[in-house]
Order: structure tokens, then C-alpha cells, then sequence
């Protein structure tokens, strides 16, 4: 459950290294994001000389989370870390590689890009 202020990990070669939800796109009565949902975030850390600059205000879609997603077969599915990926207006992910694995919900929700750079879907 990611919500305003919480700290995420980039899960992308961007060049960001952290990010935090200032808000949830498309959803004003929603507190919570879960995985497959678009946020609004600031860059809070960066690799120097990169595309993406600290403070910068970046679009990312959640691809991990540390709550449970539990599934219509009965799978529970928890991660380590909240984890985004960067993308632009179109839905396409800023960098060229995904780091860790995604969950297969995104393919669902349109994000296939993201689906076909990511080493690991589960």
C-alpha cells in the first residue's frame, strides 16, 4: 500500500535511485496505491549526469510492494520493497532495463513494455 509520502525504490537504469509518492493518478478517494497503478512522485536521489534529475517531478508505476497481493487462484504474492518504474506520458518506462522481478498483473493493465524489459515475472 503505497500512499502520499511513502519512500520507493527505481526499479529501472533511469539513473533515479529514489522516489516518494506525492500523489495517485486517477483516483481522488483513494488513499492507497497498490501494484499496476500510475503515481506521481519526486526524485529524491540520483546518479549524477543522468536523465532524471533530483527534485524533478516523474510519473512511475508501482511494480512491488511489501503488502500482499493476493490473487484470484488463492496465491499470495509479498515482496521486500516498494519498488516503481519511471515512465513518460504514454506509459512507456524511461530506461532501457528493469532491475528485479514484476509481477504479472502489469501485463494485464497495459504496461507490456515493462513486462518484456523485466529479467523476472511472477
Amino acid at each position: 500500500m503505497i500512499q502520499p509520502q511513502t519512500l520507493l525504490n527505481v526499479a529501472d537504469n533511469s539513473g533515479a535511485k529514489k522516489l516518494m509518492c506525492i500523489r495517485i493518478i486517477g483516483a481522488s478517494y483513494r488513499r492507497y496505491a497498490h501494484i499496476g497503478d500510475v503515481i506521481v512522485a519526486v526524485v529524491k536521489e540520483a546518479a549524477p549526469k543522468t536523465a532524471v534529475e533530483r527534485s524533478e517531478i516523474v510519473r512511475a508505476v508501482i511494480v512491488r510492494t511489501c503488502k500482499e497481493l493476493k490473487r484470484d487462484n488463492g496465491i499470495i504474492i509479498r515482496y521486500d520493497d516498494n519498488a516503481a518504474v519511471i515512465i513518460d506520458q504514454k506509459g512507456n518506462p524511461k530506461g532501457t532495463r528493469i532491475i528485479g522481478a514484476i509481477a504479472q498483473e502489469l501485463r494485464q493493465l497495459n504496461f507490456t513494455k515493462i513486462v518484456s524489459l523485466a529479467p523476472e515475472v511472477l
